[in-house]
């Protein structure tokens, strides 16, 4: 089974006690556990972004249309849905949030197709 997991490490603290990561998680190996690899999520992460207007008939925020690769896009293809109409009437599109996350890809081998 392959799992994949987020840690949050405190470099700090491990610096103060003398260890590094990877020596602490020495202790999973014992537990058949392996760490096979790792990166940096901040060094291969990219973000997306959305926007989220207000839906009157749930009383939340919902996401319009697909996430987008920059900022401005993202404000640029909201303002073109509410240009040509294109939002049902139980969005406010006077109270919109544009929000952004992190996103991080893994890449498994390639296999040979058949």
């Amino acid at each position: 089974m392959r799992i994949i997991a987020v840690l949050d490490v405190d470099e700090e603290k491990l610096a103060r006690i003398g260890h590094s990561f990877e020596e602490e998680m020495g202790w999973a190996a014992e537990s058949g556990i392996t760490l096979t690899s790792y990166t940096d999520a901040e060094k291969c992460s990219t973000y997306e972004y959305a926007a989220f207007a207000w839906n009157k008939e749930k009383e939340e925020y919902a996401q319009i249309g697909r996430a987008v690769t920059t900022e401005q896009l993202c404000r640029n293809r909201f303002k073109e849905r509410v240009e040509k109409r294109q939002l049902t009437p139980c969005y406010d599109s006077g109270n919109v949030i544009y929000k952004k996350r992190s996103i991080s890809e893994l890449h498994g081998d390639w296999t040979g197709l058949e």
